[in-house]
């Protein structure tokens, strides 16, 4: 646990029964998988005029050859999804049709796009908190939820260029701060018209160490040790007189925590949990 300067505790929270996996570089029909079911995909041919059921279309036989490696390798006998993918038009029909002859259901969150961070909030319940605050950090936008409300807080290309990881980072780091005030303003933009929280739930769309040291992905902060405090600096929210918690994850574990709250998956012991975005997120939820 580390304390920020405004009185903020943050520290590591994974579910339980959550591991993180790394399916993004999976290899699928001879590209990486976040090449083929990704948002650059998405965006290119939404430029080149391809109708939004259609471009669903194309992603269901990347996702099948997907699946078709993940489940066995992990022994799932379910598979969950969520992310902006899946709010695509058409998306949970098509999965539903493609996938009903699998030997293991195929599910879309009945939320796909905030359906993570509503799950934060129950992560904050045993804090009884009175004022929580979500918030889940994806590569193309920030999905923040309290209690009463909810919004979304799109990515700038322009101004936040996506680094792939691999690449090289512009050698003046200018980079971080600026991915730093991308989503401290968010979260002071979304809080500043409610009551200041009192417990937050961070989640990033990166690895993170015991110590919240982050790795790789597209914002350029991997290895960057003070980016939670840094984050809540930004933010410029001071946690109560009595101290405040900050839970951070990585997005695809706070996707399976969203997970074992559905009904239908009840029955499930071991579920493949997908967060389709700029990239595909993975976590296993075992029972």
């Amino acid at each position: 646990m580390s304390r920020s300067p405004q009185g903020w505790d943050a520290r590591r929270h994974v579910p339980e029964g959550v591991t993180p996996l790394e399916v993004w570089n999976l290899p699928v029909l001879g590209s990486e998988l976040w090449e083929l079911l990704g948002a650059a995909r998405v965006e290119r041919d939404r430029s080149e005029g391809v109708p939004e059921s259609m471009i669903a279309f194309h992603l269901l036989p990347v996702l099948a050859g997907a699946l078709a490696e993940l489940v066995p390798r992990h022994d799932a006998d379910a598979v969950w999804l969520c992310g902006g993918l899946a709010c695509l038009e058409g998306f949970a029909e098509l999965v539903e049709e493609t996938t009903a002859a699998l030997p293991f259901p195929v599910y879309v969150a009945e939320d796909p796009r905030f359906a993570p961070a509503h799950a934060g909030l129950r992560l904050l319940e045993p804090l009884r908190s009175t004022s929580p605050v979500a918030l889940d950090v994806g590569q193309t936008s920030i999905k923040c939820a309290s209690p009463s409300s909810q919004r979304v807080f799109e990515r700038d290309s322009a101004a936040l260029p996506f680094l792939l990881i691999g690449t090289p980072r512009p050698e003046d780091g200018h980079h971080v701060p600026a991915a730093v005030r991308f989503i401290g303003d968010a979260l002071r933009t979304f809080v500043e018209q409610a009551v200041p929280p009192d417990a937050l739930c961070l989640a990033l769309p990166c690895p993170l160490d015991a110590a919240l040291v982050p790795g790789g992905c597209t914002y350029g902060w991997e290895g960057h040790t003070p980016l939670v405090a840094d984050l809540l600096h930004a933010s410029g929210l001071t946690a109560p007189k009595d101290g405040g918690t900050v839970l951070v994850l990585n997005d695809a574990e706070l996707a399976a925590e969203a997970a074992r709250y559905d009904t239908r998956l009840e029955d499930s012991q071991r579920v493949l949990c997908l967060t389709l975005g700029f990239g595909p997120g993975g976590a296993l939820l075992e029972r």
